[in-house]
């Protein structure tokens, strides 16, 4: 909606009444995002005034304090939605890492009791991605024993990553 320039002047004027509704919706003066909630006060009054210009200015004051004080209050909700969900990201984040951790240091003291084709099996193909075929024809062994050798690793490591 357009603001004419009267309306704006009076608003500006008439701050009194959109730091009244800041202080009806509880927020301080010393609140970091006071000036951006007052200058979205202004625009609302501002806005209010050009709209209702056929009402009388009481009621239209009376108004406008009501839906400054509803939408400061709508954009604090959705301020504190917004930081709740980071915090509840960075928790689950935090969480995970250490559940990472914690399978790292596991996997790092099974690579220590596998043997040879175990662990050509761990690095070489579960975590480099290189064919089995390509670690048969490497390491001399048939394809077959791999993937047996694979599915038995792959039974145990779950196994020890579960308890």
């Amino acid at each position: 909606m357009k603001i004419n320039q009267q309306a704006f002047i009076t608003a500006w004027d008439n701050q009194k009444l959109v730091r009244g509704a800041l202080k009806a919706a509880h927020v301080r003066v010393d609140y970091t995002n006071y000036e951006d909630l007052f200058q979205e006060g202004i625009l609302i009054y501002a806005e209010m005034l050009t709209k209702l210009a056929d009402k009388k200015r009481p009621e239209v004051d009376r108004l406008s304090f009501r839906k400054i004080i509803w939408h400061t209050i709508d954009l604090l909700r959705k301020k504190q939605r917004q930081s709740e969900e980071e915090i509840a990201f960075d928790s689950l984040t935090e969480a995970a890492l250490i559940t990472n951790w914690n399978n790292q240091l596991v996997l790092k003291g099974e690579l220590a009791h596998m043997n040879k084709i175990e662990k050509l099996l761990f690095i070489n193909h579960l975590i480099g991605g290189q064919t089995i075929s390509a670690l048969a024809q490497e390491a001399h062994v048939s394809r077959v024993q791999l993937q047996r050798s694979k599915h038995n690793l792959l039974i145990h490591l779950r196994e020890i990553l579960e308890k």
